[in-house]
């Protein structure tokens, strides 16, 4: 099979709505702490960027895994509100 950037974003996508699943199955503490765990991780801090600058690719490696931590959580804590 050949990958193309539909591939990809399937195969992405499945990958997301498994690890919210199983984010949002989990109960208690460590359900807790691996929910603070990604939220942490759901935003890019940036107290030391140049708002002028072009972002470099690690900026945007940075800034896309941020990105998907926000939409696991966010996935899993709707999964979550309909039990």
């Amino acid at each position: 099979m050949t990958t193309t950037i539909d591939s990809l974003e399937g195969r992405l996508l499945a990958q997301r709505k498994v690890l919210a699943r199983l984010v949002a199955a989990l109960d208690g503490p460590a359900g807790e702490q691996l929910r603070d765990y990604i939220r942490d991780r759901s935003h890019m801090v940036g107290d030391e960027e140049d708002p002028g600058a072009v972002p470099g690719e690690g900026l945007s490696i940075e800034g896309a895994l941020a990105d998907e931590m926000h939409h696991i959580l966010e996935a899993a804590e709707a999964r979550r509100k309909e039990g």
